[in-house]
């Protein structure tokens, strides 16, 4: 080669080895630095170690069937560079599939076995997607080598080229002793191919017990045909590729070119003929048969569903609703009616951005449910982090120094009963402001680590940090944290300017030797990377734990491969059909230390997580107990479990193969759309129970019905935490569901004309959520009201709760005076309010636009006291017309 083309070579290794290597480094640095350095070195070790032995195995054998097909004193460097490349690209490939072989080699049994051949789940789960991703590489190895040799094949037996006749007159290729090649192909490529055969044998073993995972029947799982022709039919082509193979190995002697070719045709014509009879008896016998023929088969995919998502221990009941519901039930169910979630998350965080951001560079990202103890009582909260968001910063303020350096962290959380609400319809807020107001002791308010896409920080830099707005000024502050990666050796500097492509981080006269660097800041994106074989619920929720910030991470151990179970792909579960919460992560928001919670000791597969990785995974027992007061079922695990019991309550098969039955969720109004309702937090008594808890819960309605069918509840405390619980109302009393209340607010006529004179005088209405409460044998229907004006960056504000009944519903300022109407104790006033103004229509409307440009004016200087207390006076003027 000459000397260009090696230095060409070497600047090309350069800027591909140097980004690669410094990439390791950095991820190991980052990894050391949490204290997991061994989960770093166990996952590239591994990847190392399958990756050089799927390549070196690849080359090894290629490289030998090129040089014996090209014969003696022939060195095909072209294809030995091919070969190499090959070999590169199937050893990077294979080496994501550490996870594969480690779950193989440290697997654990689980408690059952397929009813097809007798195997422990756990070999569906852990052997057989190793011994598929084995298949895979053999496929591979011997394929690429079949394809390799037949061009060295050719390359050896090409005519010599000459002046007169370059090329065969029918190709563009140079002409080739066929004769010459035959002779020494047939045996060569025999024995290939006879590999090739032995290797699809194997493949149709994994198949006969790949039915159990068939996608093709009645239902997931082998059905009639599967069993009764596919079975056989595999059964017959692995012995018969068996065979071929060892015809063709034969065929490295006798050397008969028609073998090769006998042998696949009869191959093919024994896949094309069986797979053909199966479809036939599919559609003559089983088709006019079916359930007689699939029953089986349906029982055990019900039966294999429900426990694949944990659904066969669930309690169910049935909920007799007796419309005899008392005031004194009322009384008694205190903190049930004390924690009904009036705001709705949708306009409460509007209401969070006007009242409580107070910089453009904070945001709230999410609102998220929980429970506190506030003063003597368990009292349910909404609660939001205040995010740094330097996206939002000033354009020329949107610097490298302000976006790594001083804007480097959010500050304080608000968090507010989710019933309590001010006279002028706002948030009472048990943690507001900056510096914070608290009623609960607060130590540590800065956030550096949260659900925001957060870039990395540099830290104790010459330069300070922001802290938070101080009215004219600002406070100002240095991390104190344990998390970060020391940026005085020149060394990580480099790295760490290549890896995130920040050439600053080099230059940047800020950064001194005790300077360190946050990464991986997003809480997902940092859980994901340390654990990446877990799946992670969309939704972490942060908690206040004695003075400090913590997130609350659900993590899954999910599968693809429980025999007869029906997938599912639902939110972030991609097609899986098996699903555990099997991990509480916490991940401290100050200093990014992350902790592996296992909440669900008996599931096989984190028993194998544990096992692979010993030191990455803490027993829930070990939990501080402030957090454990703050773990909660997860929505996103609830919702697929809601989904399948939906269909999969129906445990006769017949039902089931009718689906007489199904369930749906309930749908609601919102801003005028029908959606679909969600599971939703509450605290609550459930039936037979002595004392309220925290639930997460759902009603159901029949498909293309709108009354209520049931409910199910999720519990979250203590040692009840992952029960679930199914009561089922009559099917033969009308039990109203959410969109039959909201047709029964459309039609309140009274309710109906505030709605619009609200509207008719520039503002939004906006109906919440509907809740379905459950309380003693009754059914409360609950939906608040807000209102807003239609102008962009309004406040929303709670100004109505309607409350429903039995045939009774009421639309009053307050839940406790919608109930007191309901119940008697107060006389109803239609919309809550007294005399009407005088004149006409037109006068009111006119004066209500006069007083709503006064609102207007106060939203556009600021003034958000000023603006919620006139639009309470338009409310005032309305109700009273």
């Amino acid at each position: 080669m000459k000397p260009k083309g090696i230095v060409g070579l070497i600047i090309l290794a350069i800027i591909i080895i140097v980004p690669l290597a410094f990439g390791l480094l950095g991820d190991y640095y980052w990894f050391l630095s949490l204290g997991w350095d061994d989960v770093f070195v166990t996952i590239l070790s591994w990847k190392v170690i399958i990756g050089l032995a799927a390549g070196l195995g690849f080359l090894v054998f290629s490289i030998a069937n090129i040089r014996v097909a090209a014969g003696k004193g022939r060195k095909p460097k072209e294809l030995y560079g091919l070969a190499a490349v090959l070999s590169l690209l199937l050893g990077l490939g294979f080496s994501a599939g550490w996870e594969t072989v480690l779950k193989w080699v440290q697997s654990t049994p689980f408690a059952g076995t397929d009813p097809v051949f007798g195997l422990n789940i756990g070999f569906f789960a852990f052997e057989l997607p190793f011994l598929s991703y084995v298949f895979s590489y053999a496929l591979s190895l011997v394929f690429l080598t079949f394809l390799l040799t037949v061009v060295s094949l050719i390359v050896r037996h090409r005519v010599p080229s000459s002046s007169e006749e370059l090329v065969d007159e029918l190709s563009a290729y140079p002409k080739v002793d066929w004769k010459g090649f035959k002779k020494k192909a047939v045996p060569h490529l025999s024995f290939l191919l006879g590999l090739l055969f032995f290797v699809i044998s194997f493949g149709f073993v994994l198949g006969q017990w790949s039915l159990v995972l068939s996608p093709t029947g009645t239902v997931f799982g082998a059905g009639y045909t599967d069993l009764n022709v596919t079975l056989p039919l595999l059964s017959i082509l692995t012995i018969v590729t068996a065979v071929i193979g060892l015809a063709l190995i034969a065929n490295t002697r006798l050397k008969r070119l028609r073998l090769p070719i006998e042998g696949i045709a009869a191959f093919l014509i024994i896949l094309i003929l069986g797979f053909g009879v199966a479809g036939v008896v599919q559609a003559i016998v089983v088709a006019p048969n079916e359930f007689n023929l699939e029953k089986p088969y349906i029982e055990r995919n019900i039966k294999a569903t429900l426990d694949a998502y944990n659904l066969d221990k669930i309690e169910e009941g049935i909920f007799d609703v007796s419309y005899n519901l008392s005031y004194d039930d009322i009384i008694n169910n205190a903190d049930t009616i004390n924690n009904i979630r009036l705001w709705d998350f949708r306009p409460l965080i509007q209401t969070y951005n006007q009242l409580q951001l107070f910089r453009t560079y904070y945001d709230f990202n999410d609102v998220d449910i929980d429970r506190y103890i506030v003063g003597n009582e368990t009292k349910q909260v909404m609660v939001s982090a205040r995010e740094i968001d330097t996206g939002e910063l000033p354009k020329q303020a949107r610097t490298w120094v302000n976006r790594h350096l001083v804007y480097t962290h959010g500050y304080g959380i608000v968090m507010n009963p989710v019933d309590d609400v001010t006279e002028e319809g706002l948030p009472e807020f048990i943690i507001k402001d900056i510096p914070p107001q608290s009623l609960m002791p607060l130590e540590r308010n800065e956030i550096y680590f949260g659900e925001s896409d957060l870039d990395f920080a540099i830290i104790k830099t010459t330069t300070e940090e922001l802290d938070y707005p101080k009215g004219n000024e600002n406070a100002y502050t240095t991390y104190q944290g344990k998390d970060g990666i020391a940026l005085g050796p020149i060394l990580n500097r480099l790295i760490y300017a290549v890896q995130l492509r920040s050439p600053e981080l080099l230059f940047s006269g800020s950064i001194q030797q005790d300077s360190k660097l946050l990464m991986k800041r997003n809480i997902i994106d940092r859980v994901q990377t340390l654990a990446p074989f877990l799946t992670y619920d969309a939704d972490p929720y942060i908690v206040l734990s004695e003075g400090h910030f913590f997130w609350i991470l659900d993590a899954y151990t999910t599968s693809q491969s429980y025999p007869y179970s029906q997938p599912f792909a639902i939110g972030f579960f991609d097609d899986i059909n098996y699903a555990r919460n099997s991990v509480k992560v916490v991940v401290d928001a100050y200093d990014g230390n992350v902790w592996f919670y296992v909440i669900d000791q008996d599931d096989p597969i984190i028993q194998t997580y544990r096992k692979i990785f010993p030191s990455l995974f803490t027993a829930f027992e070990e939990m501080p107990s402030s957090l454990k007061a703050h773990v909660r079922y997860p929505e996103g695990l609830f919702r697929i479990q809601a989904h399948i019991y939906s269909t999969y309550h129906m445990e006769d098969p017949r039902v089931f193969y009718n689906k007489e039955d199904i369930w749906v969720n309930p749908e609601e109004v919102y801003r005028g759309t029908r959606q679909e309702m969600i599971p939703y937090y509450i605290i609550m008594r459930l039936p037979g129970e002595s004392s309220e808890e925290f639930i997460l819960m759902l009603p159901f309605v029949p498909r293309g019905k709108d009354n209520l069918i049931g409910w199910m509840a999720a519990r979250s405390d203590g040692a009840n935490y992952g029960k679930l619980t199914v009561f089922r109302f009559s099917k033969q009393e009308l039990i109203y569901g959410p969109l039959q209340i909201e047709a029964r607010i459309d039609q309140n006529t009274d309710i109906s004309a505030l709605f619009t004179l609200w509207s008719q005088a520039g503002s939004s209405v906006i109906r919440g959520n509907t809740l379905v409460i459950p309380i003693e044998d009754s059914i409360l229907y609950i939906e608040p009201v807000f209102l807003e004006a239609t102008e962009k960056g309004t406040l929303p504000q709670l100004k109505r709760v309607i409350v429903a009944y039995g045939n009774r519903l009421t639309m009053q300022p307050t839940l406790q005076g919608a109930l007191d109407v309901i119940f008697g104790i107060a006389p109803e006033e239609p919309t809550g309010g007294v005399t009407a103004p005088e004149g006409t229509p037109e006068e009111v409307l006119e004066q209500v636009a006069t007083i709503y440009q006064d609102a207007q004016d106060a939203l556009k200087a600021g003034d958000l006291k000023e603006y919620a207390r006139i639009m309470e006076q338009i409310g005032e003027i309305l109700e009273k017309y």
